[in-house]
């Protein structure tokens, strides 16, 4: 934006201390509207499930990835806005850091790739005149998200991005000034971080730059709509069994001696031990077990414990979602969690062997969250 002769207003300017009456409201409809909607969010939680239970009912989650989620956002900063003024002789601008203020609309098309729309307020640029030089933008950008955590539910974590644009700029002018347009549109760009939790609100720290003439940098507070598809299932939980009992002969009498078998139990072996255990999951990115898992490692710790002197081994395996040192760690701690568990139930741990082997060994395709969720797996083998 060039300050010329006329007396009209410049492009390019920050958001100013006096916000228009509008862009208050508008800014404060959407902060009351996200502290509404965290109020709404609260943890469940359930108690494990006992033995002596015939059935229990637990929740799952069919996937724990990102899907389409629509959210909404708020920022507040310092902008930087620096319109042209060697067309003017003896105008200079004499204040170029002003506060700024912007509002966005936004989806989550992929783990990759999330596009906004947004509007922001830059303020006003000082002339030495005590004339003062207006920046709106409005525009629309690409997201392009990077980090471990861009595949999660609500990209639950922190991520990275970088942003890409198109936007369109107005200018007015507060005092005696004159200025023409150089250039109404004009690209942006710039990049960020961003922290979600699990409830799908966040912050974002991010720099943009509009145009050689307009900065910004915001600490803005974002919120994320959608709900994970849950499954609700009846679980049968374990009950120790009975011991099988071969009936005894009866009782043979004569008249010397009278003979009386004693009863024959039948060996229960961990023979059977020999591949997934179906049901032991745990809690997304984590090694805390399900409800579910603990009730099923219970009815493992009563086998087990019929057969003292057979040595097992517990296998721990990932997807492949995630780089492969972070999917190796968490394996290793899942097998230490399960290990654990069966020690706290009375399993002598000299004969348990706990083994990590990450995204190695899939038995499925990693292309599928059904796939996924059967690579997602603790296997147990008698040795």
């Amino acid at each position: 934006m060039v300050i010329t002769a006329v007396n009209q207003q410049p492009l390019h300017s920050e958001l100013h201390m006096n916000l228009s009456p509008l862009s208050r409201l508008t800014i404060a409809g959407v902060a009351i509207a996200l502290t509404s909607a965290c109020s709404m969010f609260s943890t469940q939680s359930s108690s494990a499930p006992s033995l002596r239970q015939n059935t229990t009912t637990t929740t799952t989650y069919d996937d724990d990835r990102i899907k389409r989620h629509f959210y909404a956002g708020i920022g507040i900063g310092p902008s930087r806005t620096d319109p042209d003024t060697s067309q003017v002789p003896g105008i200079d601008v004499n204040e170029r850091v002003d506060n700024g203020g912007q509002l966005t609309l936004g989806v989550d098309l992929s783990r990759q790739l999330s596009l906004e729309l947004h509007t922001t307020d830059l303020g006003s640029a000082g002339l030495n005149n005590d004339s003062r030089i207006n920046y709106n933008i409005h525009g629309g950008s690409a997201l392009f998200y990077v980090g471990k955590n861009r595949h999660n539910f609500k990209r639950r974590g922190f991520s990275g991005y970088g942003r890409l644009g198109y936007a369109f700029l107005q200018n007015s002018a507060e005092g005696n000034v004159d200025f023409e347009k150089v250039n109404a549109t004009h690209f942006l760009f710039g990049a960020g971080l961003e922290y979600m939790t699990r409830i799908g609100l966040g912050l974002r720290l991010e720099g943009i730059a509009f145009d050689e003439d307009a900065r910004y940098a915001q600490l803005g507070l974002i919120y994320r709509t959608g709900k994970r598809s849950r499954t609700r299932q009846i679980v049968q939980a374990p009950v120790a069994p009975e011991p099988v009992v071969i009936a005894p002969v009866p009782a043979i009498v004569t008249p010397e001696v009278v003979y009386e078998p004693e009863p024959v139990f039948v060996d229960n072996t961990c023979s059977d031990f020999s591949g997934t255990l179906e049901g032991v999951g745990f809690h997304t990115d984590s090694a805390n077990l399900t409800d579910q898992a603990q009730a099923i490692l219970d009815n493992v710790a009563f086998r087990l414990a019929e057969c003292p002197t057979t040595p097992v081994a517990i296998s721990a395996h990932t997807d492949s979602v995630g780089d492969d040192d972070y999917n190796q760690n968490l394996s290793r701690e899942r097998a230490k969690s399960v290990l654990r568990f069966l020690v706290n139930r009375g399993i002598d741990i000299s004969r348990v062997q706990a083994r990590a082997f990450g995204e190695s060994r899939p038995i499925d395709t990693n292309d599928t969250a059904e796939g996924r969720k059967r690579n997602r797996r603790v296997e147990l083998f008698a040795q």
